[in-house]
């Protein structure tokens, strides 16, 4: 029986000059309860007019196509809406590769590899499973992102008022502060441990799109104004905790930037009584893929919360609310050959369980990614110039885009990225992209490390896989290893990093705020395998905390 979807169903728009792929995609879609195709248009010029109307949450856009063309439509559909989610749809060519990275830095958020020909879009189930995931994913991503806003502007607007007489007050009695005095002991501890570029990003700000540029750093995809701080293991637990302070006249930014704080984990605690919702089989229950690790119980904020604002329609978390058995500290540490010492307990937040940072000799970096990936990794890459360790990265991809994808990666992070070939030697800050349709390992010692591929069956439904590739590095590297888990569906990664940290080694996930999709980094997360979920924003400078560069 078909379940019946919780929230209104996603509002699509079809753009493709070929009535039959466009009749074909429509009625994939239309199978699917939780999508309602509002449109379907065969080029740019006839899809800016339905954008006018309003109410399109992603669009699926073709490349070639007569009157005007996907990548001239792309800009001015975000103008007319700059958070419509923009899939680039085109077929397996290098050229069309080239043009879907191009797209994702004028505004597109994602591709999808499009059948050459009407006879294989008819049969192609991958196609049409990936379709059906992509888009759910991003307009899913879509309305959380609009949810954190509106919370964010209704936390502003209900702060306003109260703050605004004591202006006067603040002013003559408390001198400005410096580095952030104003917030409370445990944001400004977590601040100090930031580079100076992460502390910038998490000033208060209108949530804005990430596009990214050669020329631009831009910002992290999806900055809610609010970090889960919860989420980050306290890396000094010896340190007495802050005292209390007697209070101070605040001034208005401060009181404003406090009420915030308060009111965002009370939206957090609303939404996690919302039953949870996985678009397109995004993952299983992670702590039951997990092998059923200890998972936090605690769901709720720690501090004390306002009133929860009046019940919204929002869509629900896609993190499964269901906790995993708990097990003892001890019996998780047992799991991990290399745990630190007992006298660094875990740390137990936000409803997922990090290990303690320890201090490793880096030989090795790997992450790996799927949808939402490119983004994530440009971002991500771009932090870590001056890193002297090789980078190994898998992402979900089909062959031809991942030779693009290295070279976008090259021209946009400044790190030099090429395709893993068969008994390719191994440099020190280089990176190496899996290609398509290969699992890339890596085998040997010392000096004599270098690359191999191969086309073994495929592991959590993909090649290539982060998990034969975590395998490998774990042979070759031991324990040296940080793994960086970013944004994708499923839960590829997991199993890898758990070989990862039972040698000794270190694994840090993304955060789900920051995610497209809470899947991989989701599933590492719940499993109790991460020292830290960040923002995509801080994953570099946390990666660099251990493993050095300029």
């Amino acid at each position: 029986m078909e379940e019946t979807p919780t929230h209104s169903p996603y509002k699509v728009l079809i753009v493709d000059d070929s009535a039959i792929v466009r009749g074909l995609v429509t009625r994939m879609m239309a199978e699917d309860a939780e999508i309602d195709v509002v449109g379907s248009v065969n080029n740019g010029e006839e899809a800016l007019a339905v954008m006018e109307g309003g109410g399109i949450e992603v669009v699926v856009l073709d490349i070639e196509m007569p009157v005007m063309d996907g990548l001239t439509a792309l800009p001015k559909l975000l103008e007319i809406d700059p958070t419509v989610r923009v899939i680039m749809a085109s077929t397996l060519t290098k050229r069309n590769a080239d043009i879907s990275f191009q797209a994702m830095t004028l505004g597109a958020v994602d591709y999808i590899p499009k059948p050459s020909s009407s006879k294989d879009l008819n049969v192609g189930e991958g196609f049409r499973e990936e379709l059906l995931d992509k888009v759910k994913a991003w307009a899913e991503q879509r309305r959380k992102m609009l949810e954190v806003e509106q919370a964010a502007a209704a936390a502003a607007a209900e702060a306003e008022p109260e703050t605004a007489p004591a202006a006067p007050e603040a002013d003559d009695a408390t001198p400005k502060p410096e580095g952030g005095d104003a917030d409370d002991g445990k944001a400004s501890t977590f601040r100090a441990e930031m580079s100076v570029e992460h502390q910038q990003l998490q000033k208060q700000g209108r949530i804005q799109r990430k596009r990214f540029t050669a020329e631009l750093r831009p910002r992290p995809m999806q900055q809610p104004r609010h970090q889960p701080v919860q989420m980050r293991q306290t890396p000094h637990p010896q340190q007495p905790a802050p005292t209390a302070q007697p209070a101070a006249p605040a001034s208005p930014d401060a009181a404003a930037s406090a009420t915030k704080a308060a009111a965002a984990p009370t939206a957090a605690a609303s939404r996690a009584t919302t039953p949870s919702r996985d678009p397109g089989r995004l993952i299983r229950d992670a702590a039951i893929a997990a092998g059923g690790q200890a998972k936090a119980v605690p769901k709720m904020p720690s501090r004390p919360a306002q009133a929860a604002p009046a019940a919204r329609t929002a869509p629900a978390p896609k993190r499964p609310t269901a906790p995993a058995p708990q097990k003892s500290a001890r019996a998780q540490q047992a799991r991990s050959g290399s745990a630190p010492a007992p006298a660094k307990r875990p740390s137990t937040r936000g409803g997922v369980t990090l290990l303690p940072e320890k201090r490793i000799n880096v030989e090795a970096i790997a992450i790996g990614s799927s949808t939402g990936g490119p983004q994530a990794l440009f971002e991500v890459l771009r932090g870590l110039n001056g890193v002297r360790q090789p980078i190994f990265i898998t992402q979900h991809m089909p062959a031809t885009f991942t030779t693009i994808l290295a070279e976008h990666i090259t021209r946009l992070t400044g790190l030099k990225c090429q395709e893993g070939q068969n008994n390719m030697p191994i440099v020190g800050g280089q990176v190496y992209l899996a290609p398509g349709d290969y699992h890339m390992t890596v085998e040997g010692r010392g000096g004599s490390r270098h690359l191999m591929l191969n086309q073994n069956p495929p592991e959590n439904f993909c090649r290539p896989s982060v998990d034969p590739m975590l395998r490998s590095l774990v042979a070759s590297y031991g324990g040296n290893i940080l793994t960086a888990i970013l944004t994708g569906m499923g839960q590829d990664g997991m199993l890898g990093g758990r070989d990862v940290v039972n040698a000794g080694g270190m694994v840090v996930a993304q955060d789900e705020q920051s995610s497209v999709v809470w899947g991989m980094p989701g599933a590492a997360a719940h499993a109790g395998i991460c020292s830290a979920v960040l923002p995509v924003g801080g994953i570099a400078a946390y990666i660099k905390k251990f493993a050095g560069g300029r």
